[in-house]
């Protein structure tokens, strides 16, 4: 799975997504991970945890834009939103929020930690990006 901790930015797949974004920061990229997975989910179809793991970090994304940064979000992911000018209209907060829940839901990554016998502690950090995304 290549996850080391429960947060979604300790993963590969998640600093994959980081760095890609980091390197040309833009809002098609944030809204093509999210939509890869919400589309996923309206087809039945199986969310892969590179999938999965992508659409978190974007959605950390969009929480980072709200100024509701996780605590262990890279350091220089800061600058590349500020650098794009990211602003969160209701539909990007819809779309994140939407996403979040798939993963949540159904998908590779949810099933791995199932499996993992730690559950809760990953969960807790989906439901607590789910807050600072507004959703209570």
């Amino acid at each position: 799975m290549g996850a080391w901790g429960h947060q979604n930015f300790e993963n590969d797949s998640a600093m994959d997504f980081v760095g890609e974004f980091i390197e040309s920061p833009n809002l098609d990229v944030i809204n093509e991970a999210l939509s890869v997975v919400i589309e996923a989910g309206a087809e039945e179809e199986y969310i892969e945890v590179d999938e999965a793991s992508a659409a978190l970090a974007a959605a950390e994304i969009v929480a980072a834009a709200l100024g509701q940064a996780a605590t262990d979000v890279p350091e220089e992911l800061p600058a590349s939103i500020q650098k794009i000018g990211l602003t969160v209209d209701d539909k990007m907060l819809k779309k994140a929020r939407k996403a979040v829940k798939q993963v949540l839901r159904e998908s590779e990554l949810q099933e791995l930690w199932q499996e993992g016998g730690e559950p809760n502690e990953w969960q807790q950090v989906q439901e607590g990006l789910l807050k600072r995304l507004g959703q209570v």
